[in-house]
């Protein structure tokens, strides 16, 4: 026997609405007041969250043209070329928030010791601790959850990574932001942490890895060069030193004697200690021009805002947290009066009672 089907009410009138919610509105209320008080709980369990910020300017490449010119200019009087060293490649400054978002920029800041208001913890610990409620259950029943190792990047080969520390990679990403204003030329660097030391100590690591890492990539080469050329130039020391008291000695012991022989081997020794002198002021002259190479690709980075503790929390906004849930239950009360004007929980029991 088929069981006849509830009129389908189309009255969805606003007036409708509120005057069925109303004469419920004691469990309406209750509804209200239930999902504001979860709001509230979730509220208050959510952690803060602190943000701390940084200006930096870097040097543009064009600017020191000029001046760099003129100091090449000055060194030529002095038998330097410096002509090679202009028109260097480097990293372009709107390539500063790539670096930051770098694989090994996030391993290192992992690994970093910060201070917090309850001590000294590294950022791999302060955003996912090793111990918490569900390691502490899972651990009572034998099962310990691995420390975190610390990840070396070895070149050249593939580097296995856990869980947690991709995890730990993705916050580090989403926490620790930089932006290149094209306009005015000035990176800016936030970081976001659970505590507001640790935010600003954060910031000031990610400022410090910067400009460490671009003044590395622009002096590196130079500096090769000037570390072998330290090397060559003490040996051509030595070489010129030890050819000039071989010279001198050789003089002293053999004064009186007019040989031949005795005017051979000093022509040679003179010739040795020409051609040591000629070496040593030939490496002299590049130790300088390689010194001077490293002055001038130095970049120079003007810090225009230093992070400071922030001393107010970004997050959670508990006003905005307890009003979605507020809201959230205005809207199944909403829904629970258009679906008693479809009748919709009668025609579910017709229905349920039809297949059964």
């Amino acid at each position: 026997m088929i069981l006849p089907t509830p009129p389908l009410s189309s009255d969805l009138s606003p007036n409708a609405l509120f005057r069925r919610m109303w004469s419920r509105r004691r469990q309406v209320g209750w509804v209200i007041a239930l999902c504001t008080g979860l709001g509230v709980m979730v509220s208050l369990v959510l952690p803060f969250e602190y943000e701390a910020d940084a200006q930096l300017m870097p040097e543009m490449t064009g600017g020191s043209g000029d001046v760099f010119r003129r100091l090449a200019s000055m060194a030529n009087l002095s038998g330097i070329d410096l002509s090679e060293t202009e028109g260097m490649d480097a990293i372009r400054p709107d390539l500063y928030p790539s670096i930051l978002q770098s694989k090994p920029f996030r391993l290192y800041l992992i690994g970093q010791t910060v201070p917090t208001t309850s001590g000294k913890i590294t950022v791999g610990e302060l955003l996912l601790p090793a111990e918490t409620w569900r390691t502490k259950l899972t651990g009572f029943w034998g099962w310990k959850k691995p420390a975190l190792r610390p990840v070396s990047l070895t070149p050249g080969l593939p580097q296995p990574l856990t869980i947690r520390q991709k995890n730990l990679l993705d916050a580090i990403s989403r926490r620790v932001k930089a932006r290149f204003d094209t306009r005015s030329g000035i990176i800016a660097i936030s970081a976001r942490m659970p505590d507001a030391l640790s935010a600003a100590t954060v910031a000031q690591m990610t400022m410090d890895y910067l400009t460490r890492y671009v003044t590395n990539y622009r002096t590196g080469k130079a500096r090769q060069d000037l570390d072998f050329y330290n090397q060559r130039l003490t040996e051509a020391k030595k070489r010129y030193q030890t050819a000039q008291r071989t010279l001198f000695d050789y003089n002293d012991q053999h004064k009186n004697l007019i040989l031949q022989t005795a005017t051979m081997e000093r022509q040679q020794l003179s010739d040795e200690l020409s051609i040591a002198q000629s070496v040593y002021i030939e490496l002299a002259r590049q130790h300088e021009q390689a010194r001077l190479k490293v002055q001038q690709q130095t970049p120079v980075f003007t810090v225009l805002e230093s992070p400071t503790v922030p001393p107010e929390r970004i997050s959670p906004t508990r006003t905005l947290v307890v009003g979605f849930f507020a809201l959230f239950g205005v809207a199944m009360v909403v829904l629970w009066a258009i679906l008693c004007q479809l009748n919709w929980f009668q025609r579910w029991q017709t229905l349920t009672g039809i297949l059964q």
